[in-house]
C-alpha cells in the first residue's frame, strides 16, 4: 500500500467522535493507534499503566490560536453587535443606559462561553451542537434589540431576554457537566468541576425565577441581570484562581479577547461606510471636507488598532496579572464602542453643520435692498418660495409636516401689507426707532423665517437619516398632547440639536477613557524595568486621554462650542492626538533637549532586562514563568 493510500485510510478513520477529550494524556494515545504503521512506536504504551500528573491534576490540551468554532462564534457575535447598534445607537439619556445595560449582558454572555471554550473546548459532535446553541442564544440578543428599553419595558422582551441567559448558562452547566466526564477519574478534581457546573445551574434557574417578575408595568428587576452577570463572571475568575483543574494559564484567552477588540475598532469601518453612503446624496457632496472628515475617521479606526496591538504584544501573563487584564476589557470595550459609535455619527453631523452653515433664504434678488423696497409681498413670497422648493429638491422632506411647516410659514408672510418692505429696508439703513416698521408685521415676518429655517434643517436632517419624528409623536402620544405642524417641527428641531450635542459629549468622554484604559492595560502588561522616559511617556498618554474627555466641556460655553463644532477640526482633533500617540509609542528614547546623554529618538536599547512569560509546555500543569524571545511591547 502506497503512502497517500495509507493516509487517506487514517483520514476515512479518524470520524467526527460524539466526545472527544480535551486531556493530553487521551489525545496522544488516540493519535498513536490512529497513525500509519511507519510512524507508530515500538515502545511500550505506559499509559495503560495510569498516568501521574502534580496534585492529581488532569492536563488539558492547550492551544496558541483560537479554533474554527471559536472564530465562527466571535464573527456571530461580531454581526450580533452591529444589529445591536444599529437599533441601540446612544442618542438620549434614556437610550444611554440600555445601551450600556444591553451590552453589559451581550459582553459578559461571550466572556462566560469564551472562558469554557479556552480551557476545555474540542471539536465532536457533542461540542457542535452546543455551539449551535450558544449562537441561537446570540440571535436572540439580536432579536429583542429593537424594543429593548428598560424605561419603557416590553413584557415579552424582556422575558425573552431572560430566557436567553437562562439557556445560555444552562447549556455552559451541560459542558462542564461532559468535562466532569472525561476526568472522573481524578477524584480530587471532582469537586472545582461540581462547584463550575452547580453555578452555571444555579445562575441559569435564577435568570428563569425573573422571567416570571417582568409584567405589563415597569420593573427594576432587570438590574439583577447586570448584579448576576458580575456576580457570576467574578465566581468564575475566583473559582479558577483556586483550583489549577480550571486555571486559565497557558490558554489563549488573552488572544480571544485581543481578537474581540479587532471586531470592536473593526466596526468603526462598517458605520464609517454607511455614513458615507448616507452623506452622499448629491452631485456636489463629495467635496474636499468630505473627503477630510472620512480620511480623519479612517485614520482614527487605523491608528486605534496599531497603537492597541503595539502595546499589547504578550499572550500570557501571571495569572493575578491575566484576569486584570481580562475584566479591564469590559470598560475597555464600552468605551470603545461608544467611541467608535460616536465619532462615525459626527462625520454625519460634520456635513449637516457644513450645510447648515450655507443655509440662506436670501437670493440674488432679495438680496437687493432697492428690489425689495420696490417689491410687493406676492413677489418676496414668490422667491422664498423658489428659495425653498429649491433646497427640497435636494433634500426632500420625509413628513407631510415638514411640507405643511413651510407653506404655512409662506402664508403667514402673504398677510402683510405691501407698505410693509420699503419701511423694512429704510429701517435697516437708519437702525432709528422711529423708521421701525408696523411690529405686529415683523414678528410675523420673524417668526415665518424661523419656521422656514427649521423646515429646511429637519429635511436636511431626514435626508441623513437624522430623525427624531417617531420619538417626538410617541412622547406627545404618552402626554395626550396635540401640537401644530409648526409646534411639532420646532420640537423636532429642538430635540435633535440636544441628541448633537449628547453625542459631541460622549464621543470626547469615550475617546479620553478609551485612551486611559489602554494605558492601564499596558501597565498591567508590561514585563520590563521601568525608564524615566517610559513613566513620563504614559503620563503624557493619560493627560492626552484626560485632554480629550474634557473637551466635552465646551458645552458649557455656548458661543465656543458652537465655533469649534461648525469648524472643520471637530474629527481632525481626535485623529491628530491618536497619531501623536502612535509617534510617541514609537520613540523609544526621550527627547536629548530634556534628557542628557540620550540615545537617538529611534534606537532601540541593547541588554535590556526583562522577565517575560512563556506559554506553558505540555508536560506542566502548573503555569511557570522564564525568559524567551517574544517581541517586547513597544510601551
Amino acid at each position: 500500500m502506497t503512502t497517500n493510500d495509507t493516509n487517506e485510510a487514517v483520514t476515512a478513520a479518524e470520524k467526527l467522535a460524539l466526545l472527544k477529550s480535551p486531556l493530553v494524556a487521551e489525545d496522544r494515545s488516540e493519535s498513536t493507534i490512529n497513525a500509519p504503521p511507519a510512524k507508530r512506536t515500538s515502545a511500550p504504551d505506559l499509559s495503560l499503566f495510569g498516568n501521574r500528573y502534580t496534585d492529581d491534576c488532569p492536563q488539558f490540551k492547550k492551544h496558541e490560536d483560537a479554533s474554527l468554532l471559536e472564530l465562527f462564534y466571535d464573527l456571530f457575535f461580531a454581526a450580533m453587535y452591529t444589529v445591536f447598534c444599529e437599533n441601540q445607537g446612544v442618542n438620549s439619556h434614556e437610550r444611554f443606559k440600555a445601551y450600556v445595560g444591553y451590552f453589559s449582558v451581550l459582553w459578559i454572555t461571550w466572556l462566560v462561553t469564551c472562558m469554557y471554550d479556552v480551557r476545555f473546548v474540542t471539536d465532536s459532535l457533542f461540542e457542535r451542537a452546543a455551539r449551535g446553541v450558544h449562537l441561537g442564544v446570540l440571535v436572540g440578543f439580536a432579536v429583542v434589540a429593537p424594543k429593548f428599553k428598560p424605561h419603557d419595558q416590553d413584557m415579552k422582551t424582556m422575558r425573552t431576554m431572560s430566557l436567553i441567559l437562562m439557556v445560555s448558562r444552562l447549556c455552559l452547566a451541560v459542558e462542564y457537566a461532559s468535562i466532569l466526564w472525561h476526568i472522573r477519574k481524578y477524584k480530587k478534581q471532582i469537586l472545582p468541576m461540581m462547584l463550575q457546573i452547580g453555578q452555571n445551574f444555579v445562575v441559569s434557574m435564577i435568570y428563569l425565577g425573573i422571567t416570571f417578575r417582568f409584567t405589563d408595568h415597569n420593573s427594576n428587576v432587570f438590574i439583577s441581570w447586570y448584579v448576576i452577570a458580575g456576580v457570576e463572571v467574578a465566581l468564575t475568575c475566583v473559582i479558577a484562581c483556586l483550583f489549577p483543574v480550571l486555571s486559565f494559564q497557558g490558554t489563549h484567552l488573552m488572544r480571544r479577547l485581543a481578537l474581540l477588540t479587532v471586531i470592536f475598532v473593526g466596526d468603526g469601518i462598517i458605520t464609517i461606510a454607511k455614513s458615507v453612503v448616507t452623506i452622499v446624496v448629491s452631485p456636489d457632496a463629495w467635496d474636499s471636507q468630505t473627503i477630510g472628515i472620512v480620511t480623519a475617521a479612517s485614520t482614527i479606526v487605523y491608528t486605534v488598532f496599531l497603537v492597541y496591538f503595539d502595546w499589547m504584544r504578550r499572550n500570557y501573563l501571571p495569572r493575578a496579572r491575566q484576569l486584570a487584564w481580562t475584566l479591564l476589557h469590559y470598560p475597555l470595550h464600552l468605551a470603545l464602542g461608544m467611541f467608535v459609535q460616536g465619532f462615525t455619527q459626527l462625520i454625519i453631523w460634520t456635513k449637516v453643520l457644513d450645510v447648515f452653515s450655507n443655509i440662506d433664504l436670501k437670493s440674488e434678488y432679495l438680496s437687493d435692498d432697492k428690489k425689495v423696497a420696490k417689491s410687493t409681498t406676492k413677489t418676496i413670497v414668490d422667491q422664498l418660495d423658489k428659495v425653498v422648493g429649491k433646497f427640497f429638491e435636494t433634500y426632500t422632506p420625509q413628513y407631510i409636516t415638514t411640507m405643511n411647516t413651510a407653506q404655512d410659514a409662506l402664508a403667514n408672510i402673504s398677510t402683510i401689507d405691501n407698505t410693509f418692505w420699503p419701511q423694512l429696508v429704510k429701517y435697516s439703513e437708519t437702525e432709528l426707532d422711529a423708521d421701525f416698521p408696523n411690529t405686529t408685521e415683523y414678528d410675523t415676518l420673524q417668526n415665518a423665517l424661523i419656521s422656514l429655517e427649521s423646515a429646511m434643517e429637519n429635511a436636511l436632517l431626514e435626508t441623513f437619516k437624522i430623525d427624531l419624528v417617531s420619538e417626538v409623536n410617541d412622547a406627545n402620544k404618552d402626554k395626550n398632547l396635540n401640537q401644530t405642524d409648526v409646534a411639532f417641527e420646532s420640537e423636532v428641531n429642538a430635540q435633535t440639536w440636544e441628541r448633537f450635542e449628547l453625542i459631541f459629549e460622549y464621543t470626547y468622554i469615550a475617546a479620553g477613557i478609551s485612551l486611559i484604559l489602554m494605558v492601564v492595560l499596558s501597565i498591567v502588561m508590561r514585563t520590563t524595568p521601568w525608564s524615566k522616559w517610559a513613566i513620563i511617556r504614559h503620563i503624557i498618554f493619560t493627560l492626552l486621554g484626560i485632554g480629550m474627555s474634557l473637551v466635552a466641556c465646551l458645552i458649557y460655553n455656548a458661543e465656543n462650542a458652537a465655533k469649534f463644532q461648525i469648524s472643520s477640526w471637530m474629527l481632525p482633533t481626535i485623529t491628530l492626538v491618536w497619531l501623536a500617540i502612535l509617534l510617541l509609542t514609537h520613540v523609544r528614547n526621550p527627547p536629548p533637549l530634556f534628557f542628557k546623554g540620550s540615545q537617538n529618538f529611534w534606537s532601540k536599547k541593547n541588554n535590556e532586562p526583562s522577565y517575560d512569560y512563556v506559554m506553558p509546555s505540555e508536560g506542566q500543569t502548573a503555569y511557570k514563568g522564564g525568559p524567551h524571545s517574544q517581541a517586547a511591547s513597544a510601551v
